[in-house]
């Protein structure tokens, strides 16, 4: 039943991976793609955009700001300077005086006439009795009514319906030291945000060659696997050729075909992890997984380690390792910090010069037009007494400067550690591989006299099983070990900083 199964599900990642193209490529093809369309790799790209806006948004700090802005405001009732009693008495300043002057001249006339020689005159005089009468109306008290209405009016602002707009420049001179911090902050920002790019690539092209690998490996355990099917299906009709002519047994020829039944499961499993492994690695690549891929070492009988030059320093490590430069960035970064919360509690100083509109205006009297004026000046703020606040928050800055030091102490210890366990492996991986070059060797030997033995009838087909069986572990191994060197030395690479 489960060979059923897997026999079915080779079937079909065989009939989905072959819609694909075919499509030969090398293991710095591999990467490119990855690099390429990886995801993660295009957010911290956007990172870095983002840490280069932010230097930019830093940079423009040292230059004026210009603001503009403008408002309406209706009021429910007007301005009125003076009382409705006072605005009234001016009003009606023309009526009281001729109410002022008819009470002088009334009994002045009334004494006149009583008496009987001025009542007469009078009586006798058109001319006394309209100057008489016009003492009673005073025309150019008239006109004081009108002039004391129009004083009264001018007493009273219609500022129901308020127009105002103002343009301000604001240019910083002294901030403490809080704008260059902040610039220095934005470009290490940026910085850090590149290395941790850098940091995701080299993750990326491990996580690549992994796979890439992987796929190599199993790539030749199929092809050892397929050619001990061909030599088990061989060695099955010789059997039985050797069972019909009365030279082996049945149990023999059982024997046989019980290995090959096994080993026919075995490269259905293999041909599975082949499949779905060049799918893993065309995720990884940002290709369709039905993409049919064909690795430039994949049908190599044999691996080639390339040589390495394994030469650094413990400084070169320093300056050369993303994540230890990302922790000093970080380090340079609270450092900044400190210098921030010292600036909140120094002198700040900045000039200005604002431009102002109002309609009603009051530069010519009040009229309700628009007029401006302008007007520059110098503003400070000196903080004084805090209770200790400003203090406090620079010594938490400094803790905070002082945590990422120790980490990066710390890390630094841990990197080069790291080195020393790659380089262990290199060696292990290096000495694995001698040996496996010694047993594959043996193993071939031991397979050539088995099979000679075998066809002279010397030997009985379980040894020939054994030798072959023999053989096609020690190829694996040998294959297996020339990938550890490679991917050992690649995780060295990556710990030193050298991996590109």
């Amino acid at each position: 039943m489960n060979k059923i199964r897997l026999t079915v599900l080779t079937l079909l990642c065989a009939v989905a991976y072959s819609l694909g193209a075919q499509r030969m490529v090398t293991l710095q093809d591999c990467r490119d793609m990855a690099l390429e369309n990886n995801k993660n790799l295009k957010v911290q790209q956007e990172k870095v955009n983002m840490a280069n806006y932010d230097k930019k948004i830093a940079w423009s700090n040292y230059f004026p700001t210009i603001s503009a802005q403008g408002t309406y405001m209706h009021n429910e009732k007007q301005i009125q300077l003076l009382s409705d009693e006072k605005l009234n008495t001016i009003s009606t300043v023309g009526s009281t005086l001729q109410g002022d002057v008819n009470g002088f001249i009334d009994p002045v006339i009334q004494n006149l006439m009583q008496n009987p020689l001025m009542y007469e005159i009078i009586m006798n005089s058109p001319q006394l009795q309209a100057l008489i009468q016009d003492l009673h109306n005073i025309g150019a008290l008239e006109t004081l009514d009108a002039i004391g209405e129009e004083v009264a009016k001018n007493f009273t602002l219609d500022t129901r319906n308020v127009y105002a707009g103002m343009v301000t420049v604001m240019e910083p001179v002294y901030a403490g030291g809080k704008i260059r911090a902040y610039n220095k902050m934005a470009r290490y920002a940026q910085d850090l945000a590149e290395m941790q790019m850098t940091t995701e690539q080299q993750e990326i092209i491990v996580a690549t060659d992994k796979a890439y690998w992987q796929i190599v490996s199993l790539a030749n355990k199929q092809k050892l696997t397929e050619n001990y099917v061909e030599l088990l299906r061989t060695m099955s009709d010789n059997v039985e050729k050797l069972v019909n002519e009365g030279m082996a047994t049945n149990a023999d020829k059982l024997s046989v075909r019980v290995k090959l039944n096994d080993a026919e499961l075995s490269l259905i499993r293999v041909q599975n992890g082949v499949a779905l492994s060049k799918m893993l690695l065309c995720q990884s690549c940002g290709l369709p997984l039905d993409t049919q891929l064909t690795l430039a070492d994949e049908d190599l009988d044999d691996v080639t380690v390339p040589i390495y030059n394994n030469e650094y320093t413990e400084d070169d490590i320093v300056n050369n390792r993303p994540e230890l430069q990302s922790l000093e960035l970080a380090t340079k970064i609270y450092d900044k910090k400190v210098n921030i919360a010292r600036a909140d509690f120094l002198p700040t100083v900045a000039v200005f010069g604002n431009y102002i509109v109002t309609n009603p205006s009051c530069f010519n009297g009040f009229e309700k037009e628009f007029h401006g004026f302008y007007n520059v000046g110098v503003v400070a703020k000196v903080p004084l007494f805090h209770f200790g606040e400003g203090y406090n928050k620079i010594q938490k800055a400094k803790a905070e400067a002082n945590i990422y030091k120790l980490k990066l102490d710390d890390t630094k210890e841990l990197v080069m550690l790291q080195v020393s366990q790659y380089e262990k492996q290199i060696k292990e991986a290096e000495q694995r591989l001698q040996m496996t070059s010694e047993k594959m060797s043996d193993a071939e030997e031991n397979l050539r006299m088995a099979t000679v033995g075998f066809n002279e009838g010397m030997i009985p087909s379980s040894t020939l099983e054994a030798a072959q069986t023999s053989w096609m572990q020690a190829h694996s191994e040998y294959i297996d070990a020339k990938i550890d060197v490679i991917m050992a030395n690649t995780y060295l690479n990556k710990a030193v900083g050298k991996l590109q």
